[in-house]
């Protein structure tokens, strides 16, 4: 049984400048005392196709903790645009990822699609050669998270027998594919992430 239930996940900004703090209110319960730490990791994925250029906007710990409900707020600085590889990468769907570990085995993970564009008409029209970064906007779909559960053991004695996904197959996986593959761009569907012929993880929408 897990020990922790991350129970909502509110955006303060899902519409925003791009280059605007990303700001988010997490509530959890922990359903036992925790001796050790729970790790949170706020994750921008720079491209589908490569974890490099993965961007790690917040990273912190907090614990032990005690039984009970808990409530803290993220306040993260944006994605850096310039590790970002190419315009195309920044305004095609791209996605913001939260993580949580405990004993360094990740038991939580949600993600969140993004979409950046402008705004502005004549930008829209006529689209800049260098981005105007000043005047992108951020959208965060926060009303429809991709969460996935990674059972672990909480007691720290044996070993994680699974490798839990990318950020790219988390959120990508069937687009990677098939862009690989050359046989063009799909919207991804949640699936249940396989390893080893058995499903190690479920996915589903708590929010």
């Amino acid at each position: 049984m897990a020990l922790v239930e991350v129970t909502n996940i509110i955006f303060e900004n899902e519409l925003a400048l791009f280059q605007t703090p990303i700001s988010m209110q997490i509530t959890f319960e922990v359903l036992n005392d925790l001796t050790d730490e729970i790790e949170w990791n706020l994750i921008y994925i720079g491209s589908p196709l490569s974890e490099k250029f993965d961007q790690v906007l917040d990273n912190f710990s907090m614990g032990p903790l005690q039984r009970g409900v808990m409530q803290f707020t993220i306040t993260s600085q944006p994605p850096n645009y310039q590790l970002i590889p190419s315009k195309e990468d920044l305004f095609s769907v791209s996605a913001l990822i939260l993580t949580a570990k405990y004993r360094q085995k990740e038991f939580f993970r949600v993600g969140y699609y993004v979409y950046n564009n402008y705004t502005e008409a004549e930008l829209i029209e006529n689209e800049p050669q260098v981005v105007l970064i000043d005047r992108v906007y951020r959208q965060i779909m926060g009303s429809n998270p991709r969460i996935t559960k990674f059972p672990i053991d909480w007691e720290g004695q044996l070993t994680q027998l699974y490798v839990p996904p990318t950020n790219q197959q988390f959120m990508f996986g069937s687009l990677t594919q098939q862009q690989q593959s050359g046989s063009g761009m799909q919207t991804e569907q949640n699936e249940q992430v396989q390893q080893g012929g058995q499903s190690s993880t479920f996915t589903q929408n708590l929010f």
